[in-house]
C-alpha cells in the first residue's frame, strides 16, 4: 500500500503478501461462518488467535512500508477513501451490519498522521507505544453510553462493525513498524546481501490495497454460485 523508491526492498513485499494470503484465507473461514452457517469458530480458538497475529502483523508492516513513502500523507487519504467505499457498499449490502471502522480506516489515518510519526526519535516512538498500551487498558475498563468515540475503542454491546481496528489499541503496531524501520532499515535498503527474483507473493505485496479491496467480493460471488449449486 505504499510506493517506495525504484529499489523495492523485497522482503517487506514478501512479508505483506504473505500476510495478504492469510489474510484471504480468514476471510474464505468467516464468510463460510457469516454467510452459510458453517460452525468455524472464527470468533475464538486458533483461528482468532491467527487473526489477531495477522492484522497486528499487517499493521506493522504498513507502519514500516510508510518509512519509505515519499508522501504518505497523499497515500493516507487514497486508503481512507477507499475505506469509506467499503463501508458505503457494505452498508447498503446490510444496513445493520456492516464495516465502520476496519483495518483500512485505521491505515488511512496512521498514514494521514504518519509524518507526525516519522519526525520523531526511537526514544519518542517508544514512548509514543507505551502510552497507546497504558491508555487502552484504561478505556478497556470503561463503561460508555454511546458509540461517538468508537474510532478510539470506546464502545458498547450495540456496536456493530464487521470489520473493527481502533486507533486504540491498533495504531501502536503501526507506530512499531516505523519504530522498526528506524532501526534496521536507516539506509531505507534490505537487509539481506541477496535478492529474490520477483514472484507471486511479491506481486500480492506491491498491490496489497488493490488485492484487499477486490478479494472479497469476487471470493463470495465464487462462494456463493459454488454453494448454490450443492
Amino acid at each position: 500500500m505504499e510506493k517506495i523508491s525504484s529499489k523495492r526492498i523485497w522482503e517487506v513485499d514478501m512479508a505483506r503478501g504473505i500476510l495478504i494470503i492469510l489474510m484471504i484465507v480468514l476471510h474464505i473461514l468467516f464468510n463460510l461462518e457469516y454467510f452459510f452457517e458453517i460452525s468455524i469458530n472464527y470468533s475464538s480458538g486458533f483461528t482468532n488467535v491467527l487473526r489477531i497475529a495477522v492484522a497486528s502483523s499487517f499493521i506493522l508492516i504498513s507502519g514500516t512500508s510508510t518509512s519509505f513513502s515519499r508522501n504518505s500523507f497523499k497515500r493516507g487519504i487514497i486508503v481512507f477513501l477507499t475505506a469509506m467505499m467499503i463501508t458505503l457498499f457494505t452498508y447498503i449490502f446490510n444496513r445493520e451490519a456492516y464495516v465502520l471502522f476496519g483495518i483500512l480506516h485505521l491505515l488511512g489515518i496512521c498514514m494521514i498522521i504518519s509524518p507526525v510519526f516519522k519526525k520523531l526519535n526511537i526514544p519518542w516512538l517508544f514512548i509514543l507505544i507505551v502510552a497507546i498500551i497504558l491508555i487502552n487498558f484504561i478505556f478497556s475498563n470503561l463503561t460508555v453510553k454511546s458509540n461517538y468515540f468508537f474510532m478510539f475503542g470506546l464502545s458498547n454491546e450495540n456496536f456493530i462493525s464487521l470489520d473493527y481496528y481502533p486507533l486504540l489499541p491498533w495504531s501502536s503496531f503501526f507506530i512499531a513498524g516505523i519504530l522498526l524501520s528506524k532501526i534496521i532499515y536507516r539506509q531505507k535498503k534490505s537487509i539481506f546481501s541477496f535478492d529474490i527474483k520477483d514472484n507471486v507473493i511479491n506481486f500480492l505485496g506491491r498491490h496489497s490495497l488493490f488485492v484487499y479491496v477486490v478479494h472479497q467480493p469476487v471470493i463470495l460471488i465464487i462462494m456463493f454460485l459454488t454453494m448454490a449449486k450443492k
